[in-house]
């Protein structure tokens, strides 16, 4: 999900997912899409929206233009900031919460679709060990992804840790805990990677993708791995995700954050299933996408925004808010 400082129209938009590109007043189309599905250009999630007059915050679904209100801001959103939502925001109720990280600072704000009437900001700690047993303040979003499952935030902590962030609707404090879970293990032949957390149905899936060798514009293996909570959690590596959802990998500038989504398959549309379609942000000029057939062990490379030279920043993905 994206944070937004325009009012989004109320039209429907393309069928989604596709690939939204900010490539910069410069151009004659300042944000270009590519749909995956048709493998064309084209005119999704809920997007956090805000007014940036009234700092009247809402979520909006592009597929059909529905809103939701949310409480007013009384500021801007963190010029670098991440949301997650921690369930269905139609679903009813006032359970589903809307985090929104800073990138920067260790801290988010939040707030409970249909709940109390303002945003909290909420501050955190977090805190590793190195190699030399000295202390490293941990930021929760940046450089890894999050991911929401069964009401609850989690992220990369250690190479043996997985946090989360539990809400209380109510209004009491969020609680944090961690997972004693060992990281999969990196083979020493790809000194490069890149990991993405994935909720889908239900279930918390890790994805990573290596690069070959110190050349991080040629993917040399994408592997998946389901996390199993029961005692002792360990993530178990899966041979496929099933030949109904597709996995969608990417993330901002290298360094700052890392998105992973699941969408459903739809071959009508070619939106094949067992597939991850990761968008190259770490070979920040290229913005290729790869897609990788993890039945057939096949990855096709396309080259959707090559006519922009030098983009702003790499393109995001906009799912269907019925994304699995």
């Amino acid at each position: 999900m994206a944070a937004a400082a325009v009012l989004p129209p109320s039209a429907p938009a393309a069928s989604p997912p596709f690939l939204v590109h900010d490539v910069g007043a410069g151009y004659y189309e300042p944000q270009s899409q590519y749909s995956i599905a048709a493998g064309q250009s084209s005119l999704a999630g809920w997007v956090l929206a805000l007014h940036p007059a009234s700092l009247r915050a809402f979520l909006w679904r592009p597929e059909d233009g529905e809103r939701i209100s949310l409480p007013d801001m009384s500021q801007d959103f963190p010029p670098n900031c991440k949301c997650v939502l921690s369930g269905n925001p139609a679903a009813g109720g006032s359970s589903c919460a809307v985090m929104v990280l800073d990138l920067d600072e260790p801290e988010y704000w939040l707030c409970f679709v249909g709940g109390a009437n303002k945003w909290e900001r909420h501050v955190y700690t977090f805190t590793m060990y190195d190699d030399e047993d000295q202390p490293v303040e941990r930021h929760m979003a940046r450089r890894h992804g999050v991911a929401a499952v069964g009401g609850k935030v989690y992220f990369e902590f250690t190479g043996n840790e997985l946090g989360f962030v539990e809400f209380d609707a109510t209004g009491g404090e969020p609680s944090y805990g961690m997972i004693d879970v060992d990281m999969v293990d990196i083979p020493e032949r790809f000194p490069l990677w890149s990991s993405y957390l994935v909720e889908s149905r239900g279930e918390l899936f890790l994805a990573v993708v290596f690069f070959d060798g110190p050349n991080v514009h040629k993917v040399a293996e994408v592997a998946v791995y389901r996390m199993d909570f029961s005692a002792p959690a360990a993530w178990r590596k899966v041979d496929g995700i099933g030949g109904d959802r597709v996995f969608l990998l990417g993330g901002d500038r290298i360094g700052v954050s890392n998105f992973g989504a699941s969408c459903a398959a739809d071959a009508e549309r070619g939106l094949n299933g067992n597939r991850i379609y990761f968008l190259n942000h770490i070979a920040i000029n290229e913005n290729f996408l790869h897609v990788i057939d993890l039945e057939k062990g096949t990855e096709e490379v396309r080259r959707p925004f090559q006519e922009f030279v030098d983009p702003l920043c790499p393109p995001f993905w906009m799912l269907p808010a019925s994304s699995i």
